[in-house]
């Protein structure tokens, strides 16, 4: 019975590290906001591509990538953590520019 249970456990607790591997290190991108639709809008910079030019201008590590509509425009939200410390990098989605906060 306690070898059935191990087994049992055992599988569970792959399944679920299966599921966060491969899930780990990938943003959240809501729907709304997905390339395909951002195409359709005439965007010319997408959340993946933000994301990667953040990564290069600042270092350190994307742990959270959203597009948001601030007054009327689509601006791309990415979260960095380098070295312990949290950056948040705003992008314009239609021109590519590093915008203030």
């Amino acid at each position: 019975m306690f070898r059935a249970f191990s087994y049992t456990l055992l599988a569970l607790l792959l399944t679920m590290t299966a599921g966060g591997i491969a899930t780990a290190g990938v943003a959240e991108i809501k729907p709304e906001f997905s390339v395909a639709s951002m195409m359709l809008a005439g965007n010319v910079v997408s959340l993946q591509q933000a994301a990667k030019m953040a990564k290069q201008n600042h270092g350190g590590k994307v742990v959270k990538a959203e597009t948001q509509n601030r007054n009327g425009r689509l601006v791309h939200h990415i979260r960095l953590i380098n070295s312990g410390r949290v950056k948040t990098v705003l992008i314009d989605a239609n021109t590519g520019q590093e915008i203030s906060p």
